[in-house]
């Protein structure tokens, strides 16, 4: 009989705990939980991971390497017309994510008491802040902001407030909580993006 690779043993901790996800909150899974689901002794879980919120992490790290590769495919520079337009495509890609994602929505979206799933959210936004504000400079000649935050990752986090308000309220991101989300984020970000802003060298953009 071929050996159980660590990989595969991995892989099915983790899809047995999306499973439990469908069905629970994350405040009501054990690694004993995770055990019975993916049929392995409780020993072997914690052989991989020393507890549960150290689990839950490491599908955290998953979530944000597919946040990142979302920024790098949402936008369609043929569409883009408006910087708001940038806003609009990447705050709906992360809407259908996280409609589509049971660990994003309840390890980042729901209430639990993992305090390093918080702090490892709100480092990663910082993150993805830069990426987003370097996807904007791409389009248009934004000014150059001298805040000692990153408005971007602001912005992100603004938008998850209002998605989480929605998960916990309808169980999912209603298409009207996102459209409020999309309304304050832009109007955030007016503050310091002109309405008027000229289009990059790097894209020919016909601006409205």
């Amino acid at each position: 009989m071929r050996k159980v690779t660590t990989k595969e043993k991995l892989k099915k901790i983790h899809n047995a705990v999306a499973q439990l996800m469908e069905r629970r909150e994350a405040t009501d899974i054990s690694m004993y939980d995770v055990a019975k689901e993916c049929g392995m002794a409780t020993s072997t879980v914690y052989h991989h991971y020393p507890n549960i919120e150290n689990l839950f992490h490491s599908l955290l790290d998953d979530v944000f390497t597919d946040f990142d590769s979302l920024l790098g495919q949402c936008i369609d520079a043929d569409k883009v017309t408006h910087w708001t337009d940038i806003n609009r495509m990447i705050e709906t890609a992360y809407v259908d994510y996280y409609n589509n994602n049971p660990i994003a929505r309840k390890l980042i979206l729901g209430r639990h008491t993992f305090t390093e799933l918080g702090h490892a959210d709100t480092k990663h936004d910082l993150i993805l802040g830069k990426e987003v504000e370097a996807i904007y400079r791409q389009f248009f000649d934004v000014p150059q902001l001298t805040q000692p935050v990153n408005v971007f990752a602001i912005s992100l986090q603004v938008a998850d407030k209002i998605y989480s308000l929605s998960y916990r309220e309808h169980g999912c991101i209603t298409p009207e909580l996102a459209n409020e989300a999309l309304r304050l984020t832009e109007s955030y970000l007016q503050l310091y993006i002109p309405h008027i802003c000229q289009k990059s060298n790097q894209h020919g953009i016909v601006q409205h």
